[in-house]
């Protein structure tokens, strides 16, 4: 499993900078830190590995199951199959932090949680289905604020950015994983005052340079000025498509822009494989979903940033019908921000095509849960357009029901992943 590692801690709406990890935990009892060492050319292991300093009143207590984040995948079988984790590929230019065990330990047991506004992590003795703020249980049924995150629609593939300029690009088709990103982080933003979702804009261009290899032959028609390329422009919100859609640009930002500390190559997108260009892009992997969102989450903190809050549950996870409704839970219902689910389309009701319908990759946000329905489901929000899946079941802004147990499915069908919570 890649995972990643630092816990950064928000005020209401700024990051509070942690020049050396230093955390306080929800009852205000110091979260400490104990040495760890190691790296590999693929692996950045950041120094710090998290325990609770002991106290008399932490045992007993509520019981609740741990999620599964310690699953590993299986080595690739034979050439040409899949590996058990599609999204198990080592980029050396994209080094993921390794999160540590005590820090994987408290976040599988539902205590890294959001408190005033803030990240924190419960004490021991606490439930962690209550709701920090009431002490009242979370409840079996929430969805979010859909009104303004169920509008963020990836740029189309074709067409005109905002600036009226032409464009004609495929890696525009695969930046699924950039779109669920964003929603999830315009819950961030509500909560902490950031990453600026809502107000990031600009030309943005696909970033072969930064990956160090070509510009693909017959690759994409971009704007230029001054003959240098410049890309599209994008901003919070634009009408091109023939209704308003927001996030675009932040969609941009992170699929081509965005560089985590240590990263020589910038965008959540994989652009190049192996020092071999890629058009289209191969979209973004789960774990690089994962990092994004640690990423932005911290303030671009370079210590803590690994973890910030997310980690994942990947496919070969032996409870994990019972781990995603848990993580839906925590997150959507006490936290209140998404899960991103790493999926087939196969099982998806919006691209439902009879036997055409397809297996891609995909990335969804899942924005809402309701544990007492006959037969439980979620919600989910699916960033890519109805340009982009013109099946009857996908429109522009559509919000998604799909049963829990169809979740699962296409979390464990053949290009699934995994869940990012």
């Amino acid at each position: 499993m890649v995972a990643l590692a630092g816990l950064a801690l928000f005020a209401a709406g700024s990051a509070v900078p942690a020049p050396s990890p230093s955390l306080t935990s929800a009852s205000g009892e110091p979260v400490a830190f104990a040495s760890t060492a190691g790296t590999t050319p693929s692996e950045l292991v950041v120094p710090g590995t998290l325990y609770q300093s002991p106290s008399p009143d932490d045992t007993g207590g509520p019981t609740f199951p741990p999620l599964n984040l310690f699953v590993t995948p299986s080595p690739a079988p034979a050439r040409g199959a899949l590996p058990t984790d599609p999204s198990d590929h080592k980029d050396l230019r994209r080094p993921l932090p390794v999160q540590s065990t005590d820090w994987l330990t408290l976040k599988a047991s539902g205590r890294i949680a959001i408190v005033d506004r803030g990240v924190a992590v419960l004490p021991a003795r606490s439930d962690p289905l209550l709701d920090q703020s009431t002490g009242l249980p979370v409840p079996d049924r929430r969805t979010l604020d859909l009104t303004w995150t169920r509008w963020v629609v990836e740029p189309f593939g074709y067409g005109h950015d905002e600036k009226g300029s032409y464009y004609s690009n495929l890696n525009y088709w695969n930046l699924c994983g950039d779109g669920a990103m964003t929603v999830a982080l315009w819950y961030w933003q509500q909560l902490t005052g950031h990453p600026d979702v809502t107000g990031t804009a600009g030309y943005f261009l696909d970033p072969y340079a930064s990956e160090a290899v070509p510009w693909p032959a017959n690759g994409p028609n971009v704007p230029s000025s001054k003959g240098a390329l410049v890309g599209t422009y994008w901003s919070g919100s634009d009408s091109v498509s023939g209704f308003t859609a927001h996030g675009r640009g932040f969609v941009m930002y992170l699929s081509m822009n965005a560089r985590p500390a240590t990263w020589q190559s910038a965008g959540f997108a994989v652009f190049a494989k192996d020092g071999k260009t890629l058009y289209p892009t191969l979209g973004t992997p789960r774990t690089n979903i994962q990092a994004g969102l640690n990423w932005e989450v911290s303030g671009h903190d370079p210590a803590s940033w690994p973890e910030a809050y997310y980690a994942s549950v990947i496919r070969p996870d032996p409870t994990l019908a019972r781990d995603l409704t848990a993580a839906v839970t925590l997150d959507v219902g006490r936290d209140g921000v998404p899960v991103i689910g790493a999926v087939d389309t196969y099982n998806l009701p919006n691209w439902q095509n009879g036997a055409a319908t397809p297996h891609i990759r995909h990335a969804v946000a899942i924005v809402g849960y309701d544990n007492s329905a006959n037969p439980p489901t979620f919600t989910y929000l699916d960033t890519c357009g109805r340009s982009c899946n013109n099946r009857g079941g996908n429109q522009n802004g559509q919000i998604h029901v799909i049963a829990q147990s169809q979740m699962v499915l296409a979390i464990k069908n053949t290009v699934g992943s995994g869940f990012v919570w």
